[in-house]
């Protein structure tokens, strides 16, 4: 009778390493082509993509994105409210490009104003374009994630390319202490022992990881992950950073106040334009209009914004609060402003009181500002 030799301890462990080695083989395999076959998949549907940002630091605020590109916005993971646009031979979001030394009337603000989920014409700038006609062009300057900091940079540059002869600045909760904050490429008021001084922290990008970005950007299922569900390595990170993080600070209402300061002081200088010229719009807590029960916690001290009111107003600035005006509307009609309860960015009639507001304040009895 022969007798089969039993396996060696070596035999089986290396027949059970080769089985191993098959199992994630195939599941490797399987899990590229299911990541093929989705990438093909979104490649169909209005992911929100097209959009990069410019690396050089000196062309920020006024030069945000690489010009002349072509992109689309969609909202959330089911990718609402479809736009399709292109950016200008500023970067900004518009369709037609801004000529230096023109003089027009300059729209100022954060991702409101760059409103990637409104068509142009029914932007802030798009509307009070067609109201003033021929008067002068309007020129959007928009650029998300800016604070009032950044506001008194980008209005130094557009002094200097356009000479602009009337501003409009629509001011978003956490404008005045989002300036205190150091963030790379953004402005921020560092606190100096003379006071506040603007500086810059530069966004550094060495040029093939920029190569690298624009190679990865260009995969939808990437675009998707971090445009529509708001997915990013960063917010990882931010989350761990939290949790070790120490209590933050009470907020300082002494800092808030010399933010404001600083910005209605320097702003003549930095822009070229009167106070008479300036009309400043403040947003409103637009959801807690629409359920009182509900109010938006303020990133800005309620006194920070009632003292900004006050202060602008005080130095020769056209100030208007929309929450009256919206909260008015509201009642009367029952139509929102935004794209609630998704997104707080105005939609199309959000914008157009606004507009309709900022048109009515720089028509002012001096005049002059649109001539």
């Amino acid at each position: 009778m022969d007798l089969v030799p039993y396996p060696s301890s070596s035999t089986a462990t290396s027949e059970r390493l080769r089985s191993l080695a098959r199992r994630a083989a195939l599941f490797c395999a399987g899990a590229g082509a299911a990541i093929v076959v989705l990438e093909l998949a979104l490649r169909l549907l209005p992911v929100s993509i097209g959009l990069y940002l410019t690396q050089g630091a000196g062309t920020r605020p006024l030069g945000t994105y690489e010009p002349h590109l072509r992109f689309t916005y969609s909202m959330a993971w089911d990718m609402l409210d479809v736009r399709h646009g292109r950016t200008n031979n500023y970067g900004q979001l518009a369709p037609f490009d801004y000529v230096p030394g023109s003089r027009p009337v300059i729209v100022v603000g954060d991702s409101y104003i760059e409103s990637q989920m409104n068509d142009y014409g029914d932007t802030l700038q798009g509307v009070l374009g067609r109201l003033l006609g021929a008067v002068a062009p309007v020129y959007g300057l928009g650029v998300s994630g800016l604070s009032m900091s950044d506001y008194l940079a980008l209005a130094s540059q557009a002094s200097a390319e356009f000479a602009p002869r009337a501003a409009v600045f629509l001011l978003v909760d956490g404008d005045i202490a989002g300036s205190l904050i150091d963030q790379p490429g953004y402005y921020h008021f560092r606190k100096t022992a003379d006071g506040l001084e603007l500086e810059l922290h530069p966004r550094k990008l060495h040029p093939w990881l920029n190569r690298v970005r624009r190679s990865v950007g260009d995969l939808y299922l990437f675009r998707y992950a971090t445009q529509n569900l708001r997915f990013t390595p960063p917010s990882l990170g931010s989350l761990v950073r939290e949790a070790q993080a120490q209590p933050l600070a009470a907020p300082d209402a002494t800092a808030e106040y010399a933010v404001v300061d600083r910005f209605l002081t320097d702003l003549p200088r930095r822009s070229g334009i009167r106070p008479q010229c300036v009309a400043f719009l403040v947003d409103a807590d637009r959801f807690g209009l629409y359920d009182p029960r509900h109010p938006t916690p303020p990133a800005d001290l309620p006194e920070a914004k009632a003292y900004f009111l006050r202060r602008a107003a005080e130095l020769g600035y056209r100030v208007a609060d929309l929450e009256p005006m919206y909260g008015a509307h509201f009642r009367r009609h029952r139509r929102y402003f935004d794209y609630y309860p998704v997104d707080r960015h105005l939609n199309a009639l959000g914008h157009r009181l606004a507009a309709e507001q900022a048109y009515a304040l720089l028509h002012n009895r001096e005049g002059a500002c649109l001539s």
